[in-house]
């Protein structure tokens, strides 16, 4: 990846497509890199991250580098300590165990909500389901999870909720959606039939279904997991 500071379109390395994306700021780009490094492992835990290195190997100015890190350890991906820089986070399983329930009540309220201001209006949707059965053609996981978080953080802020979107933000969607491709991706064919079911639903304006769409989405990463109770997934 090769990007230049300043540039708000640049090239995404993860696009199965390899087309540019326009207007994505070029602190999220650098940010999604190194995301989907830690994950295929080329960062490993514990590796020490510098603003410098990184701008170095991308082409960047240290500026997009500094804001990438930031949003990486409010995703908790990195984690980092006042002068000592950022170290590459341990990710394990009870990340998704604890968080998962968690996001699929809120997604269930953000469904309901969404539902009424994306009837007729789901463009965008289309176009995150499009690069995420493109990705999945081309057996790329980590646009798949790009495109798939996409999906769902349009979804989220449609619902005009701004104490809903914080929470949502606050789980670090992008690791959790990174996590469950790790630990399961023989699951992610379902999974990109699923988003078509919950952008279907949307579309037609059916509140009640998608947003029983949206948990029951969520909530299958819980009970694939057999480490996990899936409290708040459990239907009364």
């Amino acid at each position: 990846m090769t990007v230049t500071a300043g540039e708000s379109t640049v090239k995404d390395p993860d696009s199965s497509s390899g087309g540019p994306l326009v207007a994505t700021p070029l602190r999220v780009r650098v940010r999604d890199h190194i995301a989907a490094r830690i994950v295929d492992g080329t960062y490993v835990p514990g590796q020490r991250l510098t603003e410098l290195e990184i701008a170095r190997s991308l082409g960047t100015s240290q500026t997009p580098a500094r804001e990438a890190l930031r949003d990486l350890a409010g995703m908790g991906f990195v984690e980092s300590e006042p002068n000592k820089g950022c170290r590459v986070r341990e990710l394990d399983s009870e990340d998704l165990r604890q968080a998962h329930p968690v996001r699929a009540a809120l997604e269930e309220i953000a469904g309901h909500s969404a539902a009424r201001h994306l009837k007729g209006k789901t463009t965008d949707l289309a176009s995150a389901l499009d690069g995420m059965r493109a990705a999945q053609e081309n057996g790329d996981l980590i646009a798949l999870c790009f495109h798939s978080t996409r999906f769902h953080r349009h979804i989220v802020e449609s619902a005009g909720n701004d104490a809903l979107t914080r929470a949502w933000n606050a789980l670090g969607i992008e690791m959790l959606t990174l996590l469950g491709a790790a630990h399961d991706q023989v699951g992610f064919p379902n999974s990109v039939e699923e988003h078509a079911a919950i952008m279907a639903a949307l579309e037609a304006g059916q509140a009640a279904a998608a947003a029983r769409l949206l948990k029951s989405h969520a909530c299958s990463y819980v009970t694939r997991d057999p480490g996990s109770t899936g409290a708040l997934c459990t239907t009364p």
